[in-house]
This record gives structure tokens, sequence and C-alpha cells, in this order.
């Protein structure tokens, strides 16, 4: 879907000014290492196969750049593309895809969302931006499975990256 320039203006500036009041405190954290992203992709490959499901796993850094993209085989040549721009939408707007999915519907503040970013958006679950202190250090994105299934695998990874490192998950809070 293509809007018109004054309608993506108005749109960006709206994006911006709900995810400043939403997330104040939520900056850049320190460097997120390849090593990082290894075993991440790593621990969501460990949780894929427990579920018998080839995925694509996506690892950025906190500005959203692709630092490592991790495909199982028999995973779905499509999964690439949404498993990277769902770490991308996790990373670029500091929440879960799946909340970002939520203040995206008609009537709410982020409603149009998805037409910003020459439609790298993604407003369904299995993006998740890894935090510490409040502050993004990068994110994960999967895709392969089911909705739930890709959500299982990206707190699996991020969870043991907690317990390894300490950092917490997005601005303290714990995905189920």
């Amino acid at each position: 879907m293509s809007l018109p320039a004054p309608d993506k203006d108005l749109i960006a500036a709206a994006v911006n000014s709900v995810l400043r009041a939403m997330l104040p405190e939520c900056a850049v954290g320190r460097a997120f290492g390849l090593g990082d992203a290894r075993r991440m992709a790593e621990w969501g490959e460990e949780k894929a196969r427990a579920l018998g499901v080839p995925v694509v796993l996506a690892i950025t850094d906190a500005a959203g750049g692709l630092m490592l993209m991790h495909r199982m085989d028999g995973s779905l040549p499509a999964s690439v593309d949404i498993a990277i721009n769902k770490a991308f939408s996790a990373a670029a707007f500091r929440m879960p895809t799946h909340e970002l999915g939520a203040l995206a519907q008609p009537g709410q503040a982020l409603y149009g969302v998805q037409t910003t970013n020459q439609g790298r958006v993604v407003l369904f679950g299995g993006g998740y931006p890894c935090c510490h202190e409040g502050k993004v250090l990068g994110a994960i994105g999967v895709s392969g499975g089911t909705v739930d299934q890709d959500m299982q695998i990206a707190v699996h990874a991020l969870h043991k990256f907690f317990e390894e490192t300490g950092h917490c998950l997005a601005g303290g809070k714990e995905y189920e």
C-alpha cells in the first residue's frame, strides 16, 4: 500500500511522538557483538529443534542493522525476509513486534506504521528487542513456525542470553 507523501510524513511524526512518550528511557546500550548473536541463534535453534520446526533466526544490532541470519535446513525461503524484518522492527521501535501490532490497529496510536520504513515493519509476533537496564542492545526475529512457535523460540533465546549475561528482556519485562 502506498500513501501520498504528506500522509507518510504525518504518520512518521505521529509514530515518533508516540514512541518518545512511551519509551523515554529506552536508549541504545553497550555494543552487541557477533558472539552474542551467534549464541542467541544457537539457543533459538535448540528450541526450534525441540519444537520440531525449522526456522530462520535474525539478530540485529541496536539500530536494526542485520548482524546474523541463521537459516535451518528445511525452513521456508520466505522466512528469511520475515525474520530479518521482525528483528529490525523490534530494534527500531524498541518493543516486541506483537506489541507494536496491537498499537497499529485501526483507532490505535500507531495505526498506519506498517507503511513506513519501506514496508519493513512487522506487526505480528516473533521479534523482540534485547535490553539491559532499559537500553536496547540488539534484537532477535524468528520466522518459520506459527506465530506462537516463533515467539517461544525468540523468548527461549532471550532467556538463555539473560541467564548467561545478566541482561534483561525489553524494559525488564518478562515475555511468555
